[in-house]
């Protein structure tokens, strides 16, 4: 029987949401002030998704899995430390696309492009190395109840609005029986104006047939 995986999900979200971000950074001209402003507004979103995401391992995860795998968690939380790094260069690299001058952003959105992929290309290795490595540790040591309930103290802690973006980009990334799991579990722990705003969520996100699917199978 398939164990509660705490990762797998979220990686494919972070996945989702840079397929889509980055091929549209990539095809942004910086020439319009306009595209310019978008793009960066856009990129804001994602690299506070990405840092919001790795915080959240560090408060939740590593602290009780470091008992077990001190070297692992170790490595790990450096490999973090260098994600601070790289995030903190695009941030850099993103306040000038928004530059007065024509000439200045198209060179600052050129640099931008090649500051993210070089973040990006680092954060999806990290990605597959706590694939490979952290989420059998999790397996190894913690039950499925204690993993859920690992799971649910980062739900609860959660803040609404960005929890709603994480949302969103699962409805993107997940298939149809790992969103109907998901959203299962949400139905036992939302209220209902929570779930009302998951529905027009994925009725906004998906093919209609296909949330009707979803939305059938996971009791919405």
């Amino acid at each position: 029987m398939p164990r509660f995986d705490t990762l797998t999900s979220i990686h494919k979200a972070i996945r989702a949401m840079v397929y889509e971000k980055g091929g549209a950074l990539q095809t942004t001209d910086f020439a319009d002030r306009q595209e310019a402003a978008r793009a960066a507004a856009d990129l804001e979103t994602v690299l506070f998704l990405l840092h919001d995401h790795h915080t959240t391992e560090e408060k939740f995860v590593f602290p009780k899995l470091r008992p077990f795998e001190e070297q692992l968690v170790d490595a790990m939380l450096a490999q973090h430390q260098e994600v601070v790094r790289l995030l903190g260069i695009t941030e850099e690299a993103r306040m000038l696309v928004t530059a007065e001058d024509v000439g200045d952003r198209v060179a600052a959105g050129g640099d931008l492009n090649r500051r993210f992929n070089e973040m990006i290309a680092f954060y999806f290795d990290h990605l597959a190395r706590e694939e490979l490595e952290v989420l059998p540790a999790t397996w190894r040591h913690f039950d499925d109840g204690e993993l859920m309930a690992m799971q649910g103290a980062i739900v609860s802690e959660a803040e609404p609005g960005v929890a709603f973006q994480w949302l969103t980009w699962m409805f993107k990334g997940l298939n149809r029986p790992e969103l109907v799991g998901l959203l299962s579990g949400a139905r036992m722990a939302m209220p209902p104006e929570a779930l009302e705003a998951v529905r027009g969520l994925g009725a906004a996100s998906l093919e209609p047939a296909a949330w009707e699917e979803v939305r059938e199978q996971a009791g919405l």
